[in-house]
């Protein structure tokens, strides 16, 4: 289903290129700029994406954040959060962020590897042996293959007959992460290190960090990202909730989404079509690939940590950038984490809710966006080069 994933030519200077971002453990808590944005750029800023939204009737609300140590800081919501009460967005507002979560669950492994306690390079056999006795065809699959979307594995939510037509059919079901695994295995499996973007691999990765650990991923993200990051808004919840803290935005489909999901083995039937509300829809199918909720400002300090790599040693924050496997229509995918062009983060799409973020490490600049639809790439791309006009060569 998630087909919308980022190629992005970031047109970053030369210099900028050129130059070692500063990665790894950082004495300080993550801090972004707190100086507030000159009312010309913030007025710049609203106008050209109000102009956007208006350009795209069929997405209710858009959520965004600018963290620049040059320029200042700025976050703002626009259009609409719920339509049935007509409640306005805010930048409070909490919003389901799909394979965002993909970089907690990476930064999560990645800290079981500083301890010792996971080996890249080692395999899922010999990391998680009981996981292995389950899934032994793919028990030759390595940590980093895994990480870099380089197993072979095909995604569970892409593959014919896949989540998509159960989801569709009945979108309250809880799905296991065994079921979603098997799923993709069943799809066909590629030699190992063959690229190709998949959640299968990150739900792997959540279950070796639960054989390990002996503690839930939810668990393991809440102590070991969330805390020390001060992400209190941000969280994994269990598979059966579908609650979102308030304040919330609503999640609604746009045309093009309720087309992929009917494409992806969907039926047309009511609920299935553009404008329908999905905010109660089972989100147990993305899990450590896809489950998680956070909001605006959250977001913000991920990116600025580069998606937890403040938290890792420098020399593993810098193994996570240099070990990016090319995938196609994705980018340059690292471990947990997409290089953009010398521009790193990540993108997340899940049923109802899309969003981006990037950090330029060079520059320190930060950057979130995101809406409460589906199939909005290219509103997102175009709302990121509102916001950072020189890094996205706008």
């Amino acid at each position: 289903m998630i087909r919308s994933l980022l190629s992005v030519a970031t047109g970053l200077s030369m210099a900028a290129l050129m130059a070692a971002p500063v990665l790894g453990q950082a004495d300080d808590p993550v801090a972004l700029p707190a100086g507030e944005m000159d009312a010309a750029e913030r007025d710049r800023i609203d106008a050209a994406i109000v102009d956007l939204l208006d350009r795209n009737p069929e997405l209710p609300a858009l959520y965004i954040g600018i963290w620049d140590p040059e320029r200042g800081a700025y976050t703002a919501a626009y259009g609409t959060a719920d339509l049935d009460s007509g409640r306005a967005a805010s930048v409070e507002d909490h919003l389901r962020i799909g394979s965002i979560s993909k970089t907690f669950t990476g930064a999560v492994v990645l800290q079981l590897v500083d301890e010792g306690l996971v080996e890249l390079d080692a395999t899922v056999e010999e990391t998680a042996p009981e996981l292995a006795s389950r899934f032994p065809d793919v028990a030759d699959r390595t940590v980093a293959q895994l990480l870099t979307m380089s197993s072979g594995i095909p995604d569970y939510a892409n593959v014919p007959d896949g989540v998509v037509g159960g989801i569709a059919a009945d979108p309250s079901r809880v799905w296991s992460a065994d079921e979603l695994v098997q799923i993709g295995i069943d799809g066909g499996l590629a030699d190992p290190g063959t690229p190709g973007y998949s959640t299968t691999n990150y739900i792997l990765l959540q279950e070796i960090a639960e054989d390990v650990t002996g503690t839930s991923l939810a668990d393991l993200i809440a102590e070991r990202l969330a805390g020390p990051l001060a992400l209190e808004q941000t969280a994994l919840p269990a598979a059966d909730d579908v609650a979102l803290p308030d304040p919330f935005a609503r999640g609604y489909l746009t045309t093009a989404c309720a087309e992929e999901i009917i494409e992806d083995g969907g039926t047309a039937a009511p609920g299935i079509e553009a404008g329908a509300d999905v905010t109660e829809w089972s989100h147990s199918w993305g899990q450590g690939g896809g489950g998680m909720y956070s909001t605006v400002e959250d977001l913000g300090t991920w990116a600025a940590s580069m998606a937890g790599s403040s938290l890792l040693s420098p020399e593993l924050a810098q193994e996570r950038l240099d070990r990016a496997v090319a995938v196609e229509g994705v980018g340059d995918y690292g471990l947990g984490i997409i290089d953009f062009g010398g521009i790193y983060g990540h993108e997340g799409e899940i049923f109802g809710w899309e969003g981006v973020f990037f950090q330029e490490p060079v520059g320190g600049v930060s950057a979130v966006v995101a809406g409460n639809s589906c199939a909005i790439n290219d509103v997102l791309l175009e709302a990121y080069a509102i916001l950072n006009p020189a890094a996205a060569g706008a």
